[in-house]
């Protein structure tokens, strides 16, 4: 302890009495300032050491054992959620339904190697011609200019690369009609569903009259076969393609596919 009373003849000059309380002062700063590192480190080695006896208690079994972290609670918060809609974690929500399969793409005749048809671009130019064609100038002028096999194969490759076709037929009869719908489907491999029009209620009726119109979807395979009191002769084709866009052609011959 400093000592700070006078006796007699020990008088200092106050700067000399503020110079030695500074300097003690600074050295008290110093010395404390020293000590402050050193507490600190007491002080971890002090919570490790209670951290230390803690793990070592509860590894020995007794009261306070930890328990293994699960997730088996993780969605309970939800349930005090405000809903707006079903829970897609309920026990009891519905499951989505599976994708349907993805509808078949190309219909090909057995033996008809696509790999050798021409090109969608190159079937799409032989097919628009023979509709400019024929419709400046009629189907016999449409065919020469465009050649019935050119107009074959460019059909066989727009169907071999469709996902669906549907057909149009116009003919002269209903005999000619079904022979046609019989041909088209053959040579391109379209799926065979039902006939519609040649029965009322289960019972068969007789087959139109005169010109008939046959419209054909290769979805269901199914044809419908009504009247028809029109002038035109020949297939409508309409190939639906991946790339969406919209293709029609026609009339085609009848009998494009079978090389007469």
């Amino acid at each position: 302890m400093i000592d700070d009373r006078l006796g007699e003849g020990d008088a200092l000059s106050v700067e000399e009495r503020d110079g030695t309380t500074a300097t003690m002062m600074s050295t008290r700063s110093v010395s404390a300032a020293s000590r402050a590192p050193c507490a600190a480190r007491r002080r971890c080695a002090s919570t490790r050491a209670s951290a230390g006896r803690a793990r070592t208690a509860t590894r020995a079994g007794g009261e306070g054992e930890e328990t293994p972290f699960t997730n088996a609670d993780a969605f309970s918060a939800l349930s005090g959620l405000k809903k707006t809609g079903a829970d897609p974690f309920a026990s009891g929500a519905a499951r989505a339904r599976p994708m349907e399969a993805e509808r078949a793409v190309g219909f090909v005749k057995s033996g008809v190697d696509a790999t050798k048809l021409p090109s969608t671009r190159d079937s799409d130019a032989i097919l628009k011609r023979f509709d400019d064609t024929q419709r400046r100038e009629g189907t016999e002028a449409a065919v020469t200019a465009c050649e019935r096999p050119a107009m074959e194969r460019s059909t066989r490759a727009l169907a071999s690369r469709a996902s669906r076709v549907m057909l149009g037929i116009c003919a002269p009869s209903a005999e000619d009609g079904l022979a046609s719908l019989k041909t088209w489907t053959a040579e391109l491999g379209l799926p065979k569903g039902k006939l519609h029009g040649m029965d009322r209620d289960g019972v068969p009726v007789d087959p139109p009259k005169g010109a008939v119109f046959i419209k054909y979807n290769s979805l269901s395979g199914d044809a419908y076969i009504s009247g028809y009191g029109g002038t035109f002769r020949g297939v409508l084709f309409t190939p639906e393609l991946e790339d969406a866009a919209f293709r029609q052609y026609g009339y085609l011959p009848l009998d494009v596919l079978t090389g007469h």
